[in-house]
């Protein structure tokens, strides 16, 4: 467990694929009601900058570093100092003079039925994803009648696709229900992903995606 700025704490938990390092959590309400405010008072489209194939995505702030500074900053120590990767692209910059991480884009997915994020990966070092309303269940989604009789279901999933020691492509699907809101996982930028479409619900999926970087402002002014 690790202390918060209230008296509530998040407890991250660790996975591995089978070497990259993924961060996972539940975050509490507190957070939760803060990021809905975001949502509510921002406005700008965001659609043009994005992979997603969906009705309506829009830019956030992260006022006073909220997010990297109370939730962000665990997950993104251990991701800059794991030693059970190989990425050194994580570690080399940390002996250097720039050591700042910034948050550089946050941004709001609201997806409908149908829609869908192909495979794609993030820009920067460290990208998350936050779980705000999940309106249908993975086995209602994967008892669809084109769906059931498939090799691979996966209908309404978010999908990991990494490369596995044999060069082959593996998937890792992390399976959505109402269980799954208000959850957070923080992984490697270039990790690649997806998000399949789901089907007969009209309710809206929400959530919430970032991308952190090292502050390179400094070295592009000199």
């Amino acid at each position: 467990m690790y202390p918060f700025y209230t008296d509530e704490k998040i407890n991250w938990e660790e996975f591995y694929l089978p070497n990259i390092p993924i961060y996972k959590s539940k975050l509490p309400p507190k957070v939760i009601n803060r990021l809905w405010e975001c949502i509510e008072k921002s406005e700008t489209t965001f659609n043009h900058e994005l992979a997603g194939n969906i009705s309506k995505s829009i830019k956030l702030s992260d006022e006073e570093d909220f997010l990297l500074n109370n939730v962000l900053s665990i997950p993104i120590k251990q991701l800059c100092n794991c030693r059970k990767t190989n990425f050194t692209w994580f570690t080399a910059p940390m002996s250097g003079n720039h050591k700042r991480l910034i948050l550089t884009s946050l941004w709001v997915n609201f997806q409908n039925k149908h829609e869908f994020n192909p495979l794609h990966n993030h820009s920067g070092l460290i990208s998350f994803v936050i779980w705000l309303k999940i309106p249908t269940n993975w086995r209602d989604q994967h008892a669809l009648p084109f769906v059931k009789n498939s090799q691979v279901p996966a209908a309404s999933d978010f999908c990991f696709t990494y490369t596995n020691v044999l060069g082959q492509l593996q998937d890792l699907p992390i399976l959505m229900d109402k269980g799954s809101e208000n959850h957070m996982i923080v992984f490697p930028a270039a990790l690649r992903h997806q998000v399949y479409p789901f089907y007969d619900c009209d309710e809206t999926r929400v959530s919430i995606s970032g991308n952190i970087a090292f502050d390179s402002s400094e070295y592009t002014k000199k």
